[in-house]
């Protein structure tokens, strides 16, 4: 009986030891959110609220909220959400966000919102492994109509970008 119930008080200490390590020494990371609208057949750099990030964790720097440096060497993961609505009635919007990291990994997800203003949503995520200082952008283009991201409500929910820190 007492191998039984000194092996779970080990499982348990080592599961909190655990959680107290992530507690003293959060992950690295940073999760961003922003609106964004474009014409038709047009593409644009995604300008993130970096003075207003939804979480953070570690100093992540950047000029102008579009690229955005990393503050340590070693593998990231980047999720990106994303949604819309085709700004026209008629012809349904096509549209393609993508993430690009220096040096040159990059991945991202094709999106087509149903005619008449309805909404679709899609996601896409990624690690690459970067120096301290390399950067990474997100981009979108979009075709045949415009496309918007938030319908001035609380639609920029859907519209983040997640960036952590996985290992060193």
């Amino acid at each position: 009986m007492y191998d039984v119930h000194n092996a779970l008080y080990t499982v348990a200490a080592d599961h909190e030891n655990q959680i107290n390590k992530i507690k003293a020494n959060p992950v690295l990371s940073v999760t961003l959110q922003n609106s964004l609208v474009l014409a038709a057949n047009s593409s644009s750099v995604v300008y993130w609220n970096t003075s207003s990030p939804l979480a953070r964790v570690g100093t992540w720097a950047t000029t102008d909220g579009g690229t955005i440096k990393v503050p340590e060497s070693g593998t990231y993961r980047f999720t990106m959400n994303y949604g819309g609505w085709s700004t026209g009635a008629g012809v349904t919007c096509k549209a393609h966000a993508w993430i690009a990291t220096d040096p040159g990994a990059s991945s991202g997800a094709f999106l087509y919102p149903p005619g008449g203003g309805d909404a679709a949503t899609t996601s896409f995520t990624f690690a690459a492994t970067l120096v301290a200082g390399h950067s990474f952008t997100a981009y979108v283009i979009s075709w045949w109509q415009g496309f918007q991201s938030d319908a001035g409500l609380e639609d920029r929910k859907s519209w983040n970008l997640t960036v952590e820190k996985i290992s060193g």
